[in-house]
């Protein structure tokens, strides 16, 4: 049924004054390229569901023959990647046609739209990494992104406020919004929460000719870390001995990452958490939790973790970008966080109009 609703969302019109494109060659190559080098394929089209995936792919491959525009292909080819329900495979529409064509990109973007929830809270979140001081038994640290240029800021503000966040004797880590970025940016966190080793579950890599190819192309990144390089490189070799294969560069299926100190302070730890905390900030819960200090509140997480590692590639129309992951978790298929998230200890209604204060009150009891 729900297919059905989003070929009929196809058939109404749609006019902008948005550039044109071939879109049947961007379909075929999205198509082809996530049968190749996306790491949930062959996990997400079985044989239960191949006829019907065939059939949806089908349907929307004839509508891309007529599509001239680059706002009508682009309906098209996220209808498509939707299926797979991962947000991190996905066709985007490039900065510049955003900038260009904003109201075209507002209108596409209400067609995809998540149905918005009655009661929704009115709080205004905190966009900046900062930490304050609530008084002397609670510190507040505000992390709204794990990007990589966050990590210098999260690294610098924990190093200032070392000896307070050592005496202070409650945590609250404000995540709400996290979409995540990479897992670096919090190593620096881990060493203050840490209680018992940590139980990883490393990640494992699709072996494709594609993928190999942007991995070379990301040793060219004059930003990238000598220890990146080296990453990379060992995992190219890997992929180059084991052709359409998943490839694990740590060796394992799982491993603990074990500290030689335990603080004494924090000695609590509440992480507050709602359905946009996404990506590297779940790869934070799943680690954190693992401490005695820590709980999580709030609703659950986004659900977007299991294929991961995603790459940019070109599609033919410049209007648009082609993002898909070409690793997965070990924690499948046993342990599943893809939509369905990390849910909380305590949960606390979106509605609530303070929650940090909320969680305050639990802490100072």
């Amino acid at each position: 049924m729900k297919i059905l609703f989003l070929i009929l969302m196809l058939l109404i019109p749609f006019v902008s004054s948005a550039q044109q494109c071939d879109c049947l060659q961007n379909f075929d190559y999205t198509v082809n390229h996530v049968r190749e080098d996306y790491a949930g394929y062959k996990d997400k089209i079985k044989a239960r569901n191949r006829k019907g995936f065939d059939n949806f792919t089908s349907l929307l491959r004839k509508k891309a023959m007529t599509a001239d525009r680059v706002d009508s292909c682009y309906i098209i080819l996220r209808t498509w990647t939707n299926y797979f329900r991962d947000n991190h495979l996905r066709v985007q529409l490039d900065w510049r046609y955003r900038q260009k064509y904003p109201e075209s990109v507002k209108l596409l973007n209400k067609r995809f739209a998540k149905p918005k929830n009655i009661n929704v809270s009115t709080e205004k979140l905190e966009a900046l990494t900062n930490i304050r001081i609530l008084d002397e038994k609670t510190v507040l640290l505000r992390l709204p992104s794990f990007e990589w240029g966050e990590k210098k800021m999260i690294d610098s503000l924990l190093k200032a406020y070392d000896q307070q966040l050592k005496r202070t004797p409650n945590w609250i880590i404000d995540l709400r919004g996290n979409v995540g970025g990479t897992d670096y940016a919090f190593s620096g966190l881990m060493p203050f929460i840490y209680t018992d080793p940590i139980h990883i579950k490393p990640d494992e890599f699709l072996s494709s000719i594609d993928n190999i190819q942007i991995l070379a192309e990301n040793l060219k990144d004059s930003d990238l870390s000598q220890a990146g390089k080296d990453f990379i490189t060992n995992l190219i070799g890997l992929m180059k001995q084991h052709p359409n294969q998943f490839v694990n560069p740590s060796g394992k299926d799982n491993f603990d990452i074990r500290l030689d100190t335990v603080y004494q302070y924090p000695a609590n730890v509440a992480i507050l958490i709602d359905r946009n905390t996404a990506s590297s900030a779940e790869s934070f819960l799943l680690s954190a939790v693992q401490s005695k200090k820590v709980k999580i509140y709030g609703e659950n997480s986004a659900g977007t973790l299991d294929y991961n590692n995603t790459q940019f590639f070109d599609i033919p129309c410049k209007d648009f970008n082609l993002v898909i992951p070409i690793g997965r978790s070990k924690r499948l298929p046993k342990n599943p966080i893809d939509n369905i998230g990390v849910r909380p200890n305590i949960r606390i209604d979106e509605a609530h109009p303070d929650k940090i204060s909320f969680i305050k009150g639990l802490l100072d009891k």
